[in-house]
């Protein structure tokens, strides 16, 4: 068993948001699901292998998964080692009030919930209002662990442009983009049952694969996921890498995104803005 301080996987590649400039790339409109038999194979692969500090659920937005409920109970029945020390949701919030059942399950499964803020307009803090609410009315009676994201205020540029005019930063210096890398050194993907350095490389193909994407990603399209069929001590390696070539898609110094469009913007609309616009 292999200790490592956090993971992470997408339960749903869909996003009700379209948050500018997500590193996840959950803002191009994916629709591929993923299944509770999927994730259910994942935990096979790799519950026995690998013992998190922190394990986040997530997406696009988790909550579009309707199995949400179940995906909760199986991860910490799959994932229920000494050494978790903490198991969350990370969700816009939106969709809450469609479950019903969730604090309950949250509470019997000791799982938090990471609530992320992304827009400053006043139609989106009308919403977010709500949201807020329904939170902190699940941590009063359930005695959940409620965390509130501020990602309003601070988002970071990832890449230029947006779908097919989209490009990775050249700053050539993957040494400083790893440095700086603003999804932290530590967010490890399970994605498609592989395991995957960051967010970026891991949902970059499914972005390839609607768009058609300059031969600048090219090289970034090359990486290979680690397959559950490794040994222990190439999982040991790929735990223990630094910076990698790959790194270099990111930029050394992110610069933080100070415009707040409402995160609900069809794709659309960023599709039909100038490159320049978005990005002057």
């Amino acid at each position: 068993m292999i200790h490592i301080s956090h993971l992470e996987w997408h339960v749903a590649h869909a996003c009700n948001f379209t948050c500018e400039n997500c590193c996840h790339f959950s803002n191009h409109g994916h629709s591929v699901p993923v299944t509770y038999e999927e994730i259910s194979e994942w935990y096979d692969s790799w519950a026995h292998r690998i013992a998190p500090a922190t394990i986040d659920i997530l997406g696009g937005e988790p909550l579009l998964n309707k199995r949400i409920c179940d995906i909760v109970e199986l991860t910490r029945k799959k994932w229920d080692q000494p050494s978790l020390e903490r198991l969350d949701i990370t969700t816009n919030g939106v969709l809450l009030y469609k479950y019903p059942d969730l604090p309950r399950v949250l509470a019997d499964n000791n799982c938090g919930l990471k609530i992320s803020k992304h827009g400053t307009n006043y139609e989106y803090n009308e919403l977010w209002k709500g949201i807020e609410n329904i939170a902190l009315e699940w941590k009063e009676q359930y005695n959940i662990n409620v965390d509130f994201w501020k990602s309003d205020v601070v988002w970071y540029k990832m890449y230029k442009g947006f779908g097919s005019n989209m490009e990775p930063y050249e700053d050539n210096d993957p040494e400083e983009s790893w440095n700086n890398c603003i999804t932290g050194q530590d967010c490890w993907q399970i994605h498609q049952n592989n395991l995957y350095k960051c967010a970026p490389l891991a949902y970059l193909p499914m972005t390839a694969d609607t768009y058609s994407l300059s031969s600048k990603w090219d090289p970034y399209l090359k990486y290979r996921a680690l397959t559950p069929n490794c040994t222990d001590e190439e999982l040991q390696e790929f735990f223990n890498r630094k910076a990698e070539s790959f790194c270099a898609m990111c930029p050394k110094n992110p610069e933080i995104l100070h415009r707040k469009n409402d995160p609900r913007l069809n794709k659309k609309h960023y599709e039909e803005l100038p490159v320049k616009v978005i990005y002057d």
